[in-house]
């Protein structure tokens, strides 16, 4: 009797895995945004609903959450800072 395919898988691991390398790790080691920074942007995101309404609001609500809750600085322009403050000093009419 011979021992079916999927049971050699298995044991074995998967035939097309031998002689590829093994993806380089990855460290984490990016620097994190402080927590204050992560607040303002989340209550950015929060009037910013409140602001512009409809389709911009949340556009832009959804732009900065995703921001603060990626946790890290992306580019040196300071894009999402520059917004937060926009929105933040726009009032709710």
């Amino acid at each position: 009797m011979t021992t079916p395919t999927w049971a050699t898988t298995l044991v074995h691991g998967a035939c097309a895995t031998h002689g590829v390398p093994a993806p380089p790790r990855v460290r984490g080691d990016a620097a994190g945004m402080p927590f204050h920074e992560a607040s303002r942007l989340r209550a950015a995101a929060h009037h910013a609903r409140r602001v512009y309404p409809g389709a911009l609001g949340e556009l832009v609500a959804r732009e900065l959450r995703a921001y603060a809750d990626f946790g890290c600085r992306l580019g040196d322009d300071a894009l999402a800072a520059r917004l937060a403050t926009q929105v933040l000093t726009t009032r709710a009419g």
